[in-house]
C-alpha cells in the first residue's frame, strides 16, 4: 500500500463520513413525515438514481441464483433503516450516532451464531469494552433510559446482520446486484409494511399501534432539498465507503469514518442548536477505540 492509496482511501472515506453526517440532519429535518415514509423516498430515489447511472451497461445485473438472501438481507436493511430514522427523530442526533457505532460490536455474536465463528479473546475483550461505552453513554440509574434508546440500537443489531448477509453475497453477486436488490425490494418493504400497519392500527386496536405512525403525508415542495440530501447521502455514503476500502485498510478507513460523530454535532448544532454532553463523547471515545483496535488486530493476524 502506497502513500498515494493511503491519501486517497483518506480522502473517500472522509467523503464518506460527510455523507453519512448528512443522513440525520435530513432525517431531522423531515420530522413530519413518518420514518417508514422517509425509508420510501430515500430508496425509490436512490433506485432511480442508480437506474440512469447503470442502465446503458444493460441490466444483466438483474440476474441472482440467490434472490432469498437478497431478500432477508434487504429485510434487515429496511428494519434497521426505519428503526434508524425512528431514532433519529426522537434522540439527540449525536448520542443516537454515537450509539450507531455499536455495529461492528454486534457483529461479533451474530457470527457466532450464524457463521459460527470463533473470536480470539482479544476479539472479545473489545467488544466487552466497547459495550462498555453503552453504559458510558446512557447511564442507566444516573438517567432514564428512554425507548428512542432501544430504536437505534435495535437498528445497529439489525444492520449488523446485514453485514453477515453482505459477506456471504460478496462471494457471489456483485455489489451492482446487491445495490439493485437493496434500493428495489426497500422501495417495495416500505409502502406495503405501511398499508399493513395503518390497516392493523385502524382496526384492531388492540394491537397498541398509532395510525399515525403510518399515515402517509404528501410532502410539499419546501420538503424537496431535504429528501434529495437523504437519498443522495444516502447513496453516495456505502459507495464512498467501499471506494475507501478499495484504496486503504480498515485500520486507516475506520477513524476517518469515526469523524462523523464531531462533523454531525456540528452539523446538529449549527441548524437545530442541539449541544452533546460530555458523557456522549466519552462512551463514544470508547466504542470507537474498541472497534478500531479489534480491526488493527484482525489486521496483523491476516499478516
Amino acid at each position: 500500500m502506497t502513500s498515494r492509496d493511503v491519501m486517497l482511501g483518506t480522502l473517500w472515506g472522509l467523503m464518506a463520513a460527510f455523507c453519512h453526517s448528512f443522513i440525520p440532519i435530513a432525517v431531522r429535518l423531515l420530522h413530519h413525515m413518518p420514518p417508514i415514509e422517509l425509508v420510501f423516498f430515500r430508496n425509490i430515489i436512490g433506485l432511480v438514481l442508480f437506474l440512469l447511472i447503470v442502465f446503458w451497461h444493460g441490466f444483466g445485473f438483474v440476474q441472482t441464483r440467490r434472490f432469498g438472501f437478497h431478500f432477508q438481507r434487504c429485510f434487515l436493511n429496511f428494519t434497521g433503516m426505519w428503526l434508524w430514522f425512528a431514532g433519529l427523530a426522537l434522540l439527540p442526533i449525536a448520542k443516537a450516532v454515537a450509539l450507531h457505532f455499536t455495529i461492528p460490536l454486534m457483529v461479533v455474536p451474530l457470527a457466532m451464531i450464524l457463521l459460527r465463528e470463533r473470536p480470539g479473546l482479544g476479539r472479545l475483550i473489545c467488544t466487552v469494552i466497547g459495550f462498555g461505552g453503552v453504559l458510558v453513554i446512557l447511564r442507566p440509574g444516573a438517567v432514564p433510559v428512554d425507548f428512542s434508546v432501544f430504536l437505534v440500537l435495535g437498528s445497529a443489531l439489525s444492520y449488523a446482520g446485514v453485514s453477515i448477509y453482505t459477506r456471504v453475497l460478496g462471494g457471489t453477486d456483485s455489489p451492482t446486484t446487491t445495490t439493485f436488490y437493496y434500493h428495489a425490494l426497500l422501495s417495495i418493504f416500505a409502502p406495503l409494511s405501511m398499508a399493513i400497519g395503518w390497516a392493523v392500527a385502524a382496526h384492531i386496536p388492540a394491537m397498541g399501534l398509532s395510525p399515525e405512525a403510518f399515515r402517509w403525508i404528501t410532502p410539499d415542495w419546501k420538503d424537496a432539498p431535504a429528501l434529495l440530501l437523504l437519498a443522495v447521502s444516502g447513496g453516495l455514503a456505502p459507495y464512498c465507503l467501499v471506494r475507501a476500502f478499495v484504496h486503504a485498510e480498515a485500520t486507516i478507513v475506520q477513524p476517518v469514518e469515526y469523524l462523523r460523530l464531531p462533523i454531525t454535532a456540528l452539523f446538529a448544532y449549527l441548524v437545530f442548536g442541539q449541544t452533546t454532553d460530555r458523557w456522549v463523547w466519552i462512551g463514544a471515545a470508547i466504542i470507537a477505540g474498541s472497534t478500531y483496535y479489534m480491526a488493527r488486530h484482525e489486521s496483523r493476524a491476516r499478516i
